[in-house]
C-alpha cells in the first residue's frame, strides 16, 4: 500500500490509533527502491536502465492513485504531529525501549518527509526555503539513527535503522555513505530479512560508480542462494553485467547462463520465443536481456571456436539462439564474417539439428551481405554438398520447390564464380587453370543433371562445352557442342556451336597425337573430326564459314596424304570463285597445288602454283617463298622427266625456266647445270658455253663448278674461241679440288691455247709456270721449252735464254733421255754456231799481237761449243759440228793469210813474212782436213748426214788429189740425204 492512502486514513482514528498507523508507516520502506526519479519510485526497468540495458523494457505497472482530498495537508499535518510527539518522548526520562523506538520512530518520518512527493515538489519549485527544509530533515535523521545506533547497540531492530541510515546518506546525496552502511548490514545481521536488498542496492551503487570488483563481491550474496532468493534474478542479470565491465566474458556468460539454465524448457528453443513462453512472467524481461547480454558477452570472445566449445560443454537446450544472438550482433557490427563463422559452427557442430540448414542459409547471407562473395561460394557449396540432390534432405523435401530453387540459386552463383576465377588464372598464365576448369565443368554437368527441364540449360550446356574444352577434356566439350548445334532451341547459334565442335574433335586428335595413342584410337578421332565437318557443311551451306571448314578438311587430308580427297574437296571451292575472303581463296589454291605437287602431277602443280603466286601479298614472304620454289620445282621436274625421255631441247628449255622461276640458289644451280648439259649433249656449243659461263660466275663454290669448268672450256675450243677456253683450262689448272693430272693437263692446255689465240705473253706465262709445277718428264719439258724459245725471233735474247734452259735442264737432270738429248744437241748446236760466227767476225788487224789474241779466245770458245755438241753423240748434230770445228780452222787460216800486213816492209821482208804466215796458216788447214776427215770416216758406217756432205765439199777443195774424182760416192749419198 502506497503512504498516502496510509495518511488518509489517519484522521479516522484516535491519537493512539494514529501514532500505531504512523509507526507502520515508517517501517514500510521496501522494495523497489528507496531512490526516486522526478518523485516516482525506481522501478526494476530503471535498474536495467542504470546497467546500460533498454529502458523500455521491465517497467514495473504502479498501482492507481488514490484521490484524497487536501492529502499534502493531512500528510504535513499528521508528520508533524507525530514528530512533535516522538520529541517530547526522547527529552523525556522515559524508560531505553520506548526512547530508542521515539528515536526510530521520529527520524523515520523526517526520512518520510525528504522522500515524500511534497518535498520534491517543493524542491523542484526551486523554493530555497523548502529545500533547506528537506535537507535538515534528511541531516536530523541520520543524526537520529546515529545517536540510536550508537545508545543502543544491541538494539533489535538495529538492521532496520542500518536500512533507514543508508536510505538517508542515499538522500542526502552521501552515497558512499550509503554503501558502506548498506554493506555493515549485510556483514552484521546475515540472518536480517533486509539482507539481499541492502547488498543488491549497495551492489547498484557500486556499479554505478564503477567499483565493479567490489559490486561482483555484493551481488555474489544473492547469487549464491537458490533462485527463488529475493532480488536473485536482478542480482544474477546485474552480475553477468558487472563481469561485462570488467572485460572478464567468460563469467559474463556463465552468469548469464545461469539464469537461462533457470528456464524449463521441455526441448532446444529454436527461437528467443520459444525461451519467453517457458520463462516465469515475471522475469520474462529480465530473460529476454539475458539472452542478448550472454550474445553479446560471447561476441568478446577472441575465437569463435571457445564459444562452439562453451556451448557444446555448459549450455542447455537455449545454444541454438544464443548462436543466433552471437551472429546477430557480429551482423550488427558489420562483422559479417565472424557472424557467417557462427552460424557455420552450429551447423557444422549439430548437423542434423532442424536448424542446421537454415543457419546454412543466414551464414550464406552474411557473407553475401558483407561482400565475401569467394566465402559465400565456399558456404555455398557445402551447402549443395549437404543439402543438394542426393542429400537425404533432398529427398525427404522432393515437393519443396523452394527449397530446391535455392540450391539451383546457389549452384549457378557457385559454377559462375568458380568459372570467373578459372578464366582469371588462365589470364594469368597459371598451370592450375585446366584443373579448375575441368571441376567447373563438372559443376554444370551436376545443374544439368540435376534440373534437366530448367530454361536456361542451353546456356549451361554451353558453359559446360566451353569448360570442357578449357580443361583439354575435348572429346566430351565436341559432345557437347554437337547437342547446341543440332538439338533444337539450346542455342541462338547454333552454326557456331557445330564449328566448336569441329574444333574440340580436331583439338582431341592433336591431343592424342601428342600422348602418343594408338593408331585405331587416333583413326576414331579423326573420323569423329570429318563426320564434324561434314554435317556442319551439310546443315549449313550458306554459312560464311563453310569454305573455311572444307578447306580445314582437307588440310586434314593432306596431313593423311590423301590428295584425291584434297584435290576433290579444294577444286569445286577454286573453281566456284565465290570467296569473301581471298586469303581462303589463295589457301584453296595452295592445297589444290601441293596436292597435285604430292602426287607428281607437275603440270597441274606448275598451273595452280602460277595462279597462287602473284595472289599472296608481299609481307608473307615464307608463304611466297615456298610457292614459287614448288613452281620452280614442278617445272624442274617436268625439265627431268623430258630428258630422261630423250627430249634434250624441250629439258634445256625447262631447266633453264626452271632456274628463273626458283630463288633457291641450290635448284637454280642445278637447273642451269642440267640446261648446260643438255645443250652441251646437243653440241650447241655457244649457247651451251653461256649456259655454263653463268652458272660457274654465279655459283664458284658449286660441287659441279669442276665438271662445269671443264665442258666450258671444251665449248669454247668447239665454238673457236681458244682465249676463253686457255682462260677456262688455267682456272681448272689453279683449282685445289682438281684432280692432279687434270690440273697439269689444264695448265698445258691453257698455254698452248693461249699461243694458238696469239696471246704468247699469257702462252709464255702459263707454261713458264707449267714447268715450275712439272719438270717432269724431261722429254715433254723440253719440248715446251724448245715451244717457248720459238715464240722469239730466232737468236734474239729470249730464244737464246731458253736453247740454253733447255741444254742446262738436259745437263742438270742426271737422266740418260735420248729426247731430251737431241733437244739438247740441237740448242747446243745453235749456240755454238753463233760463237762460230762471233769468232769469225774477228779480224786479224794490225797490230798483230793485239788482234789475234782476241781471234783465238773467239776461236776456242766456239771450238768448246762445237765439241761439246759434238758430244751429244747425235750423228746429224755431230757431223755438222765437226764440219763447223774445221771450217772454224779453215777461215782462221784463211785470215791470216789475208791478214794486214805491216807497211813499209820491203820485198825481202815481206816475202818473208809472207812465208811465215803460210806457216802459221797450214798446221789449222791441216786441222780442219782432219776434222772433215773425221766426218769422211763415217761413211763407211753408213753415215751420210749433212755435215758429212759438207766435209766431202770441203775435202774435195782442199785435197783435189785425193778427194775430187769421186763422182760415184757423192752421187750415191746425195740421194741418201
Amino acid at each position: 500500500m502506497r503512504l498516502d492512502y496510509f495518511l488518509s486514513k489517519v484522521c479516522e482514528f484516535s491519537m493512539a490509533e494514529s501514532r500505531a498507523l504512523l509507526l507502520l508507516v515508517s517501517l514500510s520502506w521496501v522494495l523497489p527502491s528507496y531512490a526516486s526519479v522526478d518523485g516516482e519510485r525506481q522501478t526494476i526497468g530503471e535498474y536495467l536502465d542504470r546497467s546500460g540495458q533498454n529502458p523500455d523494457r521491465l517497467i514495473t505497472q504502479k498501482p492507481p492513485k488514490r484521490e484524497i482530498p487536501n492529502a499534502a495537508q493531512a500528510i504535513e499535518d499528521a508528520r508533524l504531529s507525530a514528530i512533535e510527539h516522538y520529541e517530547r518522548v526522547i527529552s523525556l526520562s522515559a524508560e531505553p525501549a520506548v526512547r530508542a523506538e521515539s528515536l526510530r520512530r521520529a527520524a523515520d518520518l523526517k526520512l518520510e518527509y525528504a522522500d515524500s512527493e511534497s518535498a520534491h515538489l517543493v524542491s523542484s519549485n526551486q523554493d530555497s526555503g523548502s529545500v533547506d527544509e528537506q535537507d535538515k530533515s534528511l541531516g536530523e535523521a541520520i543524526k537520529l539513527y546515529t545517536q540510536l545506533l550508537t545508545d543502543y547497540p544491541d538494539y533489535s531492530a538495529a538492521d532496520l535503522v542500518l536500512y533507514q541510515l543508508a536510505r538517508a546518506y542515499d538522500l542526502n546525496s552521501m552515497g558512499d555513505r550509503s554503501i558502506d552502511v548498506l554493506r555493515q548490514l549485510s556483514a552484521e545481521f546475515p540472518q536480517s530479512k533486509r539482507v539481499s536488498e541492502a547488498s543488491f542496492r549497495a551492489a547498484e551503487m557500486l556499479y554505478l560508480r564503477k567499483r565493479y570488483e567490489e559490486a561482483i563481491v555484493e551481488y555474489q550474496r544473492i547469487t549464491t542462494a537458490e533462485s527463488d532468493a529475493e532480488f536473485w534474478w536482478l542480482a544474477q542479470y546485474k552480475q553477468a553485467w558487472t563481469y561485462y565491465q570488467l572485460d572478464n566474458y567468460r563469467e559474463s556468460v556463465a552468469s548469464f547462463a545461469q539464469i537461462l539454465n533457470e528456464v524449463d524448457l521441455s526441448s532446444d528453443a529454436a527461437t528467443l520465443e520459444d525461451i519467453l513462453l517457458s520463462a516465469i512472467d515475471n522475469n520474462a524481461e529480465i530473460v529476454r536481456d539475458t539472452v542478448r547480454g550472454m550474445s553479446k558477452a560471447f561476441s568478446k570472445f577472441s575465437k569463435i571456436e571457445d564459444i562452439n566449445d562453451y556451448l557444446a560443454g555448459n549450455s542447455g537446450r537455449y545454444y541454438p539462439v544464443i548462436y543466433r544472438g552471437v551472429a546477430e550482433i557480429f551482423s550488427q557490427e558489420k562483422r559479417y564474417t565472424d557472424a557467417a563463422s557462427m552460424y557455420e559452427s552450429f551447423s557444422r557442430q549439430y548437423p542434423s539439428h532442424e536448424l542446421a540448414k537454415q543457419y546454412s542459409e543466414l551464414a550464406i547471407e552474411q557473407y553475401v551481405n558483407g561482400g565475401f562473395r569467394g566465402l559465400a561460394v565456399a558456404a555455398q557449396e557445402q551447402y549443395i554438398a549437404a543439402y543438394g540432390a542426393g542429400s537425404e534432405l533432398w529427398e525427404d523435401q522432393e515437393d519443396n520447390e523452394n527449397h530446391r530453387e535455392l540450391v539451383h540459386q546457389y549452384m549457378e552463383a557457385v559454377v559462375a564464380y568458380r568459372h570467373a576465377e578459372a578464366q582469371q588464372l588462365a589470364k594469368e598464365q597459371n598451370s592450375n587453370a585446366k584443373p579448375h576448369y575441368s571441376a567447373v565443368a563438372d559443376r554444370y554437368a551436376e545443374i544439368i543433371s540435376t534440373f534437366p527441364n530448367d530454361k536456361s540449360n542451353g546456356e549451361n550446356i554451353a558453359h559446360y562445352a566451353d569448360t570442357l574444352y578449357e580443361s583439354d577434356r575435348f572429346d566430351e566439350a565436341a559432345i557437347q557442342y554437337g547437342k547446341l548445334a543440332y538439338e533444337p532451341s539450346l542455342t541462338e547459334n547454333p552454326a557456331d556451336a557445330a564449328l566448336a565442335q569441329v574444333k574440340s574433335y580436331r583439338q582431341w586428335f592433336e591431343l592424342l597425337k601428342r600422348e602418343g595413342a594408338s593408331e585405331d584410337v587416333l583413326s576414331e578421332s579423326r573420323k569423329s573430326v570429318f563426320e564434324s565437318i561434314s554435317a556442319f557443311a551439310s546443315r549449313y551451306p550458306t554459312h560464311e564459314k563453310r569454305s573455311f571448314m572444307l578447306l580445314a578438311a582437307a588440310e586434314d587430308y593432306y596431313q593423311l596424304d590423301n590428295f584425291n580427297d584434297v584435290i576433290a574437296i579444294s577444286l569445286p571451292l577454286v573453281n566456284a570463285g565465290n570467296w569473301k575472303d581471298e586469303s581462303l581463296h589463295n589457301k584453296a589454291l595452295g592445297l589444290l597445288a601441293d596436292a597435285y605437287f604430292s602426287k607428281e602431277d607437275y603440270v597441274n602443280a606448275e598451273k595452280f602454283y602460277i595462279a597462287l603466286v602473284p595472289r599472296i601479298e608481299s609481307d608473307s614472304n615464307d608463304l611466297k617463298n615456298l610457292a614459287q620454289s614448288r613452281l620452280a620445282i614442278s617445272v624442274y621436274r617436268q625439265a627431268e622427266e623430258a630428258k630422261d625421255d630423250g627430249a634434250a631441247r624441250i629439258a634445256a628449255n625447262l631447266f633453264q625456266r626452271a632456274a628463273s622461276l626458283s630463288t633457291d640458289k641450290t635448284l637454280v644451280a642445278d637447273a642451269m647445270f642440267n640446261a648446260a648439259g643438255q645443250l652441251y649433249e646437243l653440241k650447241d656449243w655457244g649457247q651451251s658455253a653461256s649456259v655454263l659461263n653463268q652458272f660457274v660466275s654465279e655459283f664458284s663454290g658449286h660441287q659441279m663448278i669442276l665438271d662445269a669448268e671443264k665442258m666450258l672450256a671444251i665449248a669454247y675450243e668447239k665454238s673457236a674461241n681458244p682465249q676463253r677456253a686457255a682462260a677456262v683450262y688455267e682456272r681448272i689448272a689453279h683449282r685445289k679440288e682438281s684432280p692432279a693430272a687434270l690440273r697439269r693437263t689444264a695448265q698445258l692446255t691453257a698455254g698452248k691455247l693461249y699461243i694458238s689465240a696469239g696471246r704468247n705473253g699469257d702462252g709464255e706465262r702459263v707454261l713458264t709456270s707449267y714447268l715450275k709445277n712439272y719438270p717432269n718428264p724431261l722429254g715433254e719439258a723440253q719440248k715446251i721449252r724448245l715451244m717457248i724459245a720459238g715464240l722469239y725471233p730466232v737468236n734474239s735474247t729470249t730464244h737464246l735464254k731458253w736453247l740454253r734452259n733447255i741444254v742446262v735442264a738436259d745437263e742438270t737432270s742426271g737422266r740418260n733421255n735420248s729426247a731430251s738429248q737431241l733437244l739438247a744437241a740441237d740448242a747446243s748446236y745453235t749456240l755454238a754456231m753463233l760463237d762460230v760466227k762471233r769468232a769469225n767476225a774477228v779480224s786479224l788487224t794490225l797490230p798483230i799481237e793485239k788482234s789475234l789474241p782476241r781471234r783465238r779466245a773467239a776461236m776456242e770458245k766456239a771450238i768448246s761449243a762445237l765439241m761439246k755438241t759434238s758430244s751429244y753423240g747425235f750423228s746429224d748434230v755431230s757431223t755438222l759440228a765437226n764440219f763447223e770445228l774445221g771450217e772454224l780452222y779453215r777461215k782462221f787460216a784463211i785470215a791470216l793469210m789475208e791478214s794486214e800486213v805491216p807497211k813499209k816492209m820491203d820485198d825481202d821482208v815481206l816475202e818473208q813474212y809472207m812465208i811465215l804466215l803460210e806457216e802459221q796458216a797450214y798446221p789449222f788447214e791441216e786441222k780442219a782436213i782432219a776434222e772433215y776427215e773425221t766426218n769422211m770416216a763415217l761413211v763407211g758406217e753408213g753415215v751420210w748426214t749433212s755435215g758429212v756432205r759438207k766435209s766431202l765439199f770441203a775435202l774435195a777443195k782442199l785435197a783435189p788429189a785425193k778427194y775430187g774424182k769421186q763422182p760415184k760416192l757423192e752421187k750415191v749419198y746425195d740421194s741418201l740425204y
